[in-house]
C-alpha cells in the first residue's frame, strides 16, 4: 500500500472533510491548499494525482493524533517506546539499568517538588 492509499483510507474511515484534512496537515506542520489535498486523495490514474511523501504523511499522522486527542502540554502517560524498553530490561533481568531509571525518576520528582 502506498502512503496515498493509507491516507485516503484514514480520511474516509474517519469521515474527514477537506477543510479538516487541511487543519490536520497544519497541526502536523504543513500548510496545503485544498487542491493539493484533493490531489493526494485522487486515484493514481487521475491527472491531478500527487504522491504523498513520507515526510508529509508523517506530518499528517502527527497532526491527526493532535486533532484526535487535543494538544498534550504535559504528558501524563509513559510513551509506548519507553515502556517497551523498560519491559525489555525487566525481561532481560538488567537490574542495574532498572535501578538507574528508578533513580532518574526520583530525581525528576524531587526537582518538580522543589519547583512547586
Amino acid at each position: 500500500m502506498t502512503n496515498n492509499n493509507i491516507f485516503k483510507k484514514i480520511c474516509i474511515a474517519n469521515n474527514l472533510r477537506h477543510f479538516e484534512i487541511k487543519d490536520i496537515f497544519e497541526l502536523g506542520g504543513f500548510e496545503f491548499s485544498s487542491s493539493r489535498v484533493k490531489s493526494f486523495m485522487a486515484g493514481s490514474q487521475n491527472k491531478n494525482y500527487e504522491k504523498l511523501s513520507d515526510e508529509h504523511f508523517e506530518g499528517f499522522l502527527n497532526g491527526f493524533i493532535i486533532y484526535s486527542r487535543g494538544p498534550l502540554d504535559e504528558p501524563t502517560a509513559l510513551p509506548r517506546t519507553i515502556e517497551n524498553a523498560i519491559i525489555h530490561l525487566i525481561d532481560d533481568g538488567n537490574i542495574a539499568a532498572i535501578e538507574e531509571i528508578r533513580s532518574l525518576i526520583e530525581d525528576v520528582q524531587a526537582s518538580d517538588a522543589d519547583v512547586d
